[in-house]
């Protein structure tokens, strides 16, 4: 099987859509169907990038056929993209729903849980608040990508699931990850308080609780190595030490 496109680019950062809504639904649907469409012109596959945040996080795990219940902009055309996407008839599509990210960045703000690094190392007395109330699974770019490499060299004839999971095993509060840095790094983390409360405030889009990503089907493709997973902790210990 030969992967033409991985469609990555989106507008993830749900506070920003709900302020943006059309350059977000532009982005994160019209440019995937596009794309999609090109592909199939080119006798191309596409895999698109989606998100854990395609469901409401109230019934976790979510198996990929189960029923879309996004509660923000963000995840609205997150699954609008993908349903764009998968209704090109006769197109080599993925979807590939994947949860927060991390991993080797230009800067700490590219990622939700890189810039936590950076929250942790500010030691200058300023106070922040960090959620410690919605459960969230981080998993590595370099995995994601090791991954699609090793998916695509499955027999061309072996069927594959439209959408699949790609997830990592390990729960983590952003307050919890905070900690494992603070350990890390070997400094103080007074100036983390952890807030056990859903977000509020006219400006905060709303996050589900835990939209754990159910990941058998993907297991059951049988790729060799595997899903191939790094642990959390492992991984930034060796980061943050080089």
């Amino acid at each position: 099987m030969f992967l033409g496109i991985i469609h990555c680019a989106a507008e993830r950062r749900p506070d920003v859509a709900e302020k943006n809504p059309e350059a977000t639904r532009r982005l994160n649907a019209e440019v995937p169907a596009h794309l999609a469409s090109l592909a199939k012109s080119l006798g191309s596959f596409i895999v698109y990038i989606s998100t854990d945040y395609v469901f409401d996080g109230t019934s976790p795990p979510y198996k990929p056929s189960e029923k879309t219940n996004p509660l923000n902009l963000y995840g609205q055309t997150k699954r609008d993209g993908e349903q764009a996407v998968l209704s090109i008839d006769d197109a080599h599509v993925i979807v590939l729903r994947v949860p927060v990210l991390y991993g080797p960045a230009p800067k700490n703000s590219d990622s939700a849980v890189n810039v936590l690094v950076d929250v942790v190392q500010d030691q200058t007395g300023k106070q922040y608040n960090m959620d410690h109330y919605a459960t969230r699974y981080p998993t590595n770019v370099e995995d994601i990508g090791d991954f699609l490499v090793r998916l695509s060299d499955l027999p061309q004839n072996q069927p594959i699931p439209q959408i699949l999971h790609y997830s990592a095993a390990e729960p983590f509060t952003k307050y919890e990850m905070c900690l494992i840095f603070a350990k890390i790094l070997g400094v103080p983390h007074g100036h983390i308080i952890p807030d056990a409360e859903p977000p509020k405030g006219a400006s905060a889009a709303s996050r589900p609780r835990d939209c754990h990503l159910d990941t058998l089907k993907t297991e059951d493709l049988c790729v060799e190595g595997g899903l191939g997973l790094s642990l959390f902790e492992e991984w930034w210990s060796a980061y943050l030490k080089k």
